[in-house]
């Protein structure tokens, strides 16, 4: 109890609560436009996003959002805009090698600014590949027992699944135990984004007594760059739920589309905001929600 008091505290000290701003609603609308264009492959309408996004909010938070807009850069040759977009994109917390080596960029390579982009690669882009490896095996595990326990044919078969995804989480468990003990925790900076998407997998079902200590360890990376917002934001809310407190950000869906007691419902998009989620309706969540069996 006194550790989630702490938290509680600790978050609150953290996060800027206020009424949740115009920007960040123009923001996720424009996000949602870029992402889909980018998806279908329409460079030019998803780079024009993009920079609506950070001209509207100052910023692009996701590092996903800023490689895309990269990307989508490249893809149109926009040489001014490949090389701004680069330039930040090496800031970025978790950025790695692989992106950067993307044979896209080949042709920007003899510009006077490529060694500028190079150097700083070298500075930021290095992880720790037996880390992101060894998640790798532990994240795919970890889906593949889950997916056969949501799938299962029948109550023997599904009752099998849930025994072995539980010696699959103990497994876990011990794994990240040690990895954390001799390689650090799983940041960005140590695992890159699809690293810590791995891990971030991992950590949603392992052991609470090391869920818990992660999460503390997590709150003040977050403001660091270290660990991306939204996802600390399910870490959160999931730990509050395994322990039937009312979660913060409405991020664990319940059975049927259902969610359980969440706080201070009033200003849930206001949270959201601060940490990188998307805006949902108010009226609509208080509709669907159910308490604690």
């Amino acid at each position: 109890m006194k550790r989630i008091i702490f938290f509680f505290l600790l978050i609150v000290c953290t996060i800027k609560l206020s009424a949740q701003s115009e920007e960040w609603k123009e923001y996720c609308q424009l996000q949602l436009k870029a992402q889909s264009a980018f998806k279908k492959g329409d460079y030019q309408k998803a780079a024009k996003s993009y920079s609506q996004m950070d001209s509207v909010y100052g910023k692009i938070v996701d590092y996903a959002d800023m490689r895309n807009y990269c990307i989508a850069a490249a893809n149109i040759g926009d040489t001014s805009l490949v090389r701004k977009t680069l330039m930040t994109i090496t800031g970025y917390k978790c950025f790695d090698l692989a992106f950067f080596n993307n044979p896209i960029f080949n042709a920007y390579k003899e510009k006077d600014w490529w060694t500028i982009c190079d150097s700083l690669s070298h500075i930021y882009g290095h992880k720790n590949q037996f880390y992101i490896d060894t998640l790798r095996r532990m994240q795919y595990r970890d889906s593949i027992i889950r997916y056969q326990f949501v799938h299962a044919v029948d109550n023997t078969v599904r009752d099998s699944a849930r025994l072995i995804m539980r010696a699959t989480d103990s497994v876990n468990t011990i794994i990240l135990t040690k990895l954390i003990s001799e390689q650090g925790l799983p940041t960005w900076k140590n695992l890159g984004y699809e690293g810590f998407h791995r891990a971030y997998i991992v950590m949603m079902h392992i052991n609470q007594q090391l869920q818990d200590s992660l999460i503390e360890q997590f709150i003040p990376l977050m403001d660091e760059g270290l660990i991306p917002r939204d996802k600390m934001a399910y870490l959160i809310d999931r730990q509050l739920i395994l322990q039937r407190h009312p979660q913060r950000y409405r991020c664990q869906v319940y059975r049927g589309g259902k969610y359980q007691p969440i706080e201070d419902i009033e200003n849930l998009n206001a949270r959201r905001e601060s940490m990188w989620l998307r805006p949902v309706d108010i009226e609509k969540t208080k509709a669907n929600i159910v308490e604690y069996e």
